[in-house]
């Protein structure tokens, strides 16, 4: 890409993903020299694809590794500098565990287990992204990507998972646009074999061509509660979707019901300023945590039983 012409500000983000690109390729590299194959995923993929001659931001590297891989990759990354990064906002039964951020001063490393938004087997996952994949030079080193189909599938995902978002929008419009439907329909089939259906529709649904392309693709009717639920910004629906769930065991639903009565004490001081007002603050936002989650919890439930009844159609 030829930087005359460009802003101040692209100039920069320029610079900033040939940053990424290295960091990229130097993790992938380390990875392979370890025998622990990766994919990647996102970043420059998209921008190559989709953003020809123009500049996309992106702020990480995301790689997808096998899940049996995953003790040696966090070996590798130890080595070169790099330690798992907990966000204060970051709520366990609600946030989804498909990847783990890794950072070394301001550079950061996604590393994927599978998808967000795929409930089907991570193992079956990676084998096939891995399959498809394809290859591209990214930081001077010619790195295994996501095939087109994978491609597609995450960036439907991704837009269902951001919501709020423009990015991942702009990014699902492109993809509509530039993507013969036949990479759609292998994008579905991928989304059926991994259990992801629901989270790929509510993506779609994002844009009105994505509506469309969802009625051509069969599945304008399919939701994802979860998502869905994401839409009506109504706090406590997620955590009663999950609670709630059926795969769960009753040891399970104890242990997130205390973590939702009693998050960390990171979680509280990022939820509310008193928590921050030392030891006597803290006690007293949890205190108020628990008020604050009985008033809402019937707004949750009545939230999630109208999506839930929406998506059965009735």
């Amino acid at each position: 890409m030829n930087a005359e012409g460009l802003t101040p500000t692209l100039r920069l983000w320029v610079a900033h993903n040939l940053m990424v690109d290295q960091v990229t390729a130097e993790v992938a590299g380390a990875l392979a020299a370890d025998g622990v194959g990766s994919v990647v995923l996102k970043g420059p993929v998209l921008a190559d694809w989709l953003y020809p001659g123009e500049v996309r931001p992106y702020g990480d590297s995301d790689l997808l590794i096998s899940p049996g891989d995953w003790r040696a990759a966090l070996d590798v990354l130890g080595r070169l500098g790099f330690s798992e990064f907990v966000h204060p906002t970051t709520h366990p039964p609600i946030e989804s565990t498909a990847a783990t951020e890794f950072l070394r001063g301001e550079q950061n490393v996604d590393l994927h287990r599978t998808l967000h938004g795929l409930d089907g087997s991570p193992d079956l996952v990676a084998s096939t992204l891995m399959a498809t994949s394809e290859r591209q030079v990214i930081g001077g080193s010619e790195l295994r990507v996501s095939g087109r189909a994978a491609l597609l599938l995450n960036v439907g995902l991704h837009a269902a998972h951001h919501f709020g978002e423009d990015k991942p929008v702009e990014d699902l419009r492109r993809a509509i646009q530039r993507a013969d439907e036949r990479l759609w329909w292998q994008a579905l089939e991928q989304a059926r074999a991994f259990d992801g259906v629901p989270a790929f529709a509510s993506g779609l649904r994002r844009l009105p061509e994505g509506v469309e392309l969802a009625h051509r693709l069969g599945i304008e009717n399919v939701r994802a509660t979860r998502y869905e639920l994401r839409r009506q910004h109504i706090q406590t629906a997620e955590g009663i979707d999950v609670l709630l769930s059926t795969k769960l065991g009753h040891s399970e639903r104890i242990a997130i019901i205390a973590r939702e009565f009693f998050p960390a004490p990171r979680f509280m001081r990022s939820w509310t300023p008193l928590a921050r007002r030392g030891l006597i603050g803290l006690a007293a936002a949890y205190v108020w945590r628990a008020i604050w989650l009985l008033l809402n919890a019937p707004r949750g439930m009545f939230a999630r039983w109208r999506v839930r009844r929406a998506s059965s159609g009735r």
